[in-house]
């Protein structure tokens, strides 16, 4: 028994999997490797384990598209959509990275009651980001928090009492409805319920494991005046500032010249609330203009355009250059 808790003790993965079952958070989960979720990705236990067949068939799509290069990395998934990819490196780098706004499934309960035509809410997902950022972690070393939920579903990043979006919420939306009919008393408190359970396990998370930094990823509509990329670090400790504006000065020398901080966002309510739990953390989020991957009408990638960014963004990732040290 002794040797079984040192071994989790020593191990952050399975402490932080033992805290997960021992407060038996997130329902049901799923926890091995993208290698054997692939190999049981047309198994029945892995095809009834999430809510519904579109979530499933997303997931499956994803361990289809990472297994060739990460075969063993270790992975928790939630039926709600939410993937927890695990690539910490004991004594090496690690980023804690998270694309939150990057999925736009909807469960078919809300699906139903949605009002907003399918362009409406293509507008406002951020859409391609989880595959622009991944490789911070995935060819580095972190790990790497995934939500296929859309926004519309359930913001993670705003308040509880602001995560279910609204006519009355959303300043973009005038004179439309967002819902056929409102939804149930049921309804709204399933949705607190998974917004408290995110917020449980990414504190169990941050306690399990020591990073380096936390970033969270995001995209922003092509407006005028806005810039090609921004830094939110209204959450940061000034410490941290000068690598931030190291980040910056390597962006600018892989092309992109108009980069900002906090325009036009500082930094949402996860970084807020992590700020509050954790004060010394290195904490801040990026918005990438969509300009730079998508087409003007912001409804289709450009994969070359995107898969440029995704290495650039690995590169700002390397702290240190050889003409930093003499």
């Amino acid at each position: 028994m002794k040797k079984a808790v040192d071994i989790i003790e020593n191990d952050p993965y399975m402490n932080f999997i033992s805290l997960l079952k021992g407060y038996k958070v997130l329902g049901n989960f799923l926890y091995g490797t993208i290698h054997e979720f692939y190999r049981d990705r047309n198994e029945f236990y892995f095809k009834n384990f999430f809510i519904d067949k579109e979530l499933y068939k997303i997931i499956k799509e994803e361990m289809e598209t990472l297994v060739k290069n990460h075969p063993y990395m270790r992975v928790t998934i939630t039926k709600k959509g939410i993937i927890i990819y695990d690539n910490y490196k004991k004594n090496q780098f690690n980023v804690l990275l998270m694309t939150m706004h990057g999925g736009a499934w909807l469960p078919k309960n809300l699906n139903n009651k949605i009002a907003l035509t399918p362009k409406q809410t293509l507008q406002e997902e951020d859409m391609g980001t989880s595959q622009i950022y991944r490789n911070i972690v995935l060819k580095k070393a972190g790990i790497w928090i995934d939500n296929k939920q859309s926004r519309f579903g359930c913001d993670y990043n705003r308040s509880m009492l602001r995560c279910i979006y609204s006519e009355k919420s959303e300043t973009w939306l005038p004179g439309n409805k967002m819902w056929k009919e409102d939804l149930s008393k049921e309804e709204i408190s399933q949705i607190h319920e998974n917004y408290k359970e995110f917020y449980f396990m990414l504190e169990k998370l941050v306690d399990a494991y020591r990073f380096n930094i936390i970033f969270d990823g995001h995209s922003m509509n092509s407006k005028e005046g806005r810039p090609d990329l921004s830094f939110g670090t209204e959450h940061i400790p000034r410490f941290y500032l000068p690598i931030v504006k190291s980040m910056r000065r390597k962006l600018i020398s892989l092309g992109y010249h108009s980069i900002k901080f906090n325009t036009p966002y500082g930094g949402g309510h996860i970084l807020h609330w992590l700020n509050k739990k954790f004060p010394d953390i290195f904490i801040f989020t990026m918005e990438i203009n969509k300009c730079i991957y998508m087409n003007k009408a912001n409804d289709k990638i450009n994969s070359n355009k995107a898969k440029q960014l995704s290495q650039n963004l690995v590169q700002i990732f390397d702290i240190i250059d050889e003409e930093d040290v003499e």
